[in-house]
């Protein structure tokens, strides 16, 4: 093996103790790994290891401690934002169908991970000795960094694409336009949308290609069609749902960013005597088990919500083993469920 290359006279030089960045200059091996090395968390190259080591020893750092420890635990921890939210569910049985065919274990997290709470996060991931973590959260740039230092992480749905973290999710923007151009093709023109909390990519993105598909087709956009909720709340986007429905520029379809929110759209127009879809056509986003369930049931986007759990799931256990053949982020595709809430039949067409 190479020896490591010769220290700078202005890191040997420098008094203050190493920092993770200065071995990652040195070594050319990045700080997610020397992380793994120095917190015995996740699988190295031996040969990495030996390289790292040899570098913090010439720096003068105490490697006694950090000899190969075999990985104590099997356990991945799956993050979530929200269990009220249905959507999560199929994707979490995809990650568990992965995890056991791996012989890992898969525990479930319900949490906001924020600044206030990064810390007992990451302890909690060492005290219960993770592997690895998936996240469909939406996270901080600098959290989703101190994560993947502690463990290898892998972004499902939710994700930041510029770091060097692999995600699994699917084209919002492409498909949110997909959507709409099928509420257009029916004559529709008073769009409103009922969209999530914004601090998500989903619902940036869908409010991206919303806003896109109008501008192809040449319709002008009203701030007063789109409704931007705090939560994924059924109750609360009825209530928004009805109050735009008896305003004056009543509109002529709802473009949804989740079925929760289109199942309501169609409760809200049932209690103002508003026919679905004659009068006002309904789609909804990620074909939840509610948006067949309804009546009338609700034209919708497919998201491969299995494969999205299952891929993550095998990602990241790849990158546990730290096996080479390790896929980079991933984009699945979608299709549209055209059912009844978007069908008219010809003798609903206006002249």
């Amino acid at each position: 093996m190479k020896e490591p290359p010769p220290l700078r006279k202005d890191v040997c030089m420098n008094k203050k103790k190493p920092t993770y960045s200065d071995i990652s200059r040195i070594t050319g091996v990045s700080m997610a790994t020397i992380s793994r090395i120095i917190n015995n968390s996740g699988s190295v190259k031996p040969e990495t290891r030996q390289k790292v080591m040899g570098v913090m020893k010439s720096l003068g750092i105490d490697t006694s401690e950090l000899s190969i420890i075999p990985r104590e635990s099997n356990l991945i921890i799956f993050n979530v934002p929200s269990f009220d939210n249905p959507f999560y569910s199929t994707i979490i049985h995809g990650a568990k169908a992965s995890a056991k065919r791996n012989s890992f274990t898969l525990l479930i997290n319900e949490e906001n991970i924020q600044d206030r709470n990064v810390d007992e996060f990451t302890a909690l991931l060492k005290k219960s000795k993770a592997t690895g973590l998936i996240t469909t959260n939406q996270l901080a740039p600098h959290i989703l960094e101190k994560l993947d230092r502690t463990v290898p992480v892998v972004q499902c749905c939710e994700c930041i694409r510029d770091l060097d973290i692999p995600f699994v999710t699917i084209n919002d923007v492409a498909t949110a336009h997909m959507a709409m151009e099928h509420i257009i093709a029916l004559g529709r023109k008073k769009i409103a949308f009922i969209n999530g909390p914004i601090r998500y990519k989903y619902a940036q993105d869908r409010l991206k290609g919303y806003i896109q598909a109008l501008e192809y087709a040449g319709i002008q956009k009203d701030q007063d069609m789109i409704i931007q909720l705090s939560e994924i709340n059924f109750d609360m986007a009825v209530s928004a749902a009805i109050q735009i429905l008896n305003s004056p520029k009543r509109p002529d379809a709802f473009f949804t960013s989740s079925d929760v929110y289109a199942a309501a759209v169609i409760k809200a127009a049932k209690r103002l005597g508003i026919q679905v879809p004659r009068d006002v056509v309904v789609v909804g986003f990620d074909n939840v088990e509610i948006s067949s369930m309804c009546n009338p049931s609700i034209t919708t986007v497919n998201q491969p919500r299995y494969q999205l759990g299952f891929l993550s799931c095998e990602i990241l256990v790849k990158r546990i083993n730290n096996d080479p053949t390790i896929v980079g982020s991933m984009y699945l595709e979608t299709e549209l469920i055209i059912r009844e809430s978007s069908s008219i039949s010809l003798n609903y067409q206006e002249s």
